[in-house]
């Protein structure tokens, strides 16, 4: 499956031949960008393609799955709120010593020197918050399902079967535990939205 990194995103496609005269792009909700050519298209000008489409397939991505990257977005004015497993909980920002992410009594905190840059912080906030977030989607994932399921990077798709184990993108964490084992389910069963 290729791969490339735009903007410290990773977009990873399939390549799908058909008898067509030009490249075409679509986003599969569930399993993410697919890419048409022809058999005799030449992979690099398939990449360069895809490559020269990138801001276009991110915005569009995103925009489906808005909820998944509220994240990104975090900084560090008041009444913020996190999605966490389809709830929303308030961020509490404190200054200390030592920097800290956590949920803690329904709400998340995160400590930080305040010595750092307005801008260091909001992104170590993004970083912590995203480090807690992933370590708890492999938790989880493994836990609410019969299936063999891993946390994988954000690669522009909800996830992918291979073989027997699903690869769920670690940004479901953000939504109900009821949303995530539909989702592993229809991996599993290779539908296609």
């Amino acid at each position: 499956m290729p791969t490339f990194t735009y903007k410290n995103q990773t977009i990873t496609y399939d390549v799908q031949r058909s008898e067509v005269s030009f490249i075409k792009i679509y986003l599969d909700d569930l399993n993410g960008i697919k890419v048409t050519a022809s058999p005799q298209k030449d992979q690099a000008k398939i990449q360069a393609f895809v490559e020269k489409k990138a801001d276009w397939i991110l915005e569009k991505w995103q925009q489906t799955h808005e909820n998944l990257y509220v994240i990104d977005s975090l900084g560090l004015s008041e009444n913020q709120r996190i999605p966490y497993l389809g709830r929303s909980y308030q961020l509490i920002l404190e200054g200390s010593a030592e920097v800290t992410f956590a949920l803690q009594k329904g709400k998340f905190r995160f400590s930080y020197p305040e010595s750092w840059t307005e801008q260091k912080s909001a992104d170590q906030l993004r970083t912590q918050a995203k480090h807690w977030l992933y370590k708890k989607a492999h938790e989880k994932y493994k836990a609410w399902t019969d299936f063999q399921v891993e946390a994988e990077e954000d690669y522009t798709r909800i996830g992918k079967k291979e073989q027997e184990v699903i690869h769920l993108n670690w940004r479901l964490i953000h939504t109900s535990k009821e949303n995530m084992q539909q989702k592993i389910q229809d991996l599993y069963e290779e539908k296609t939205s």
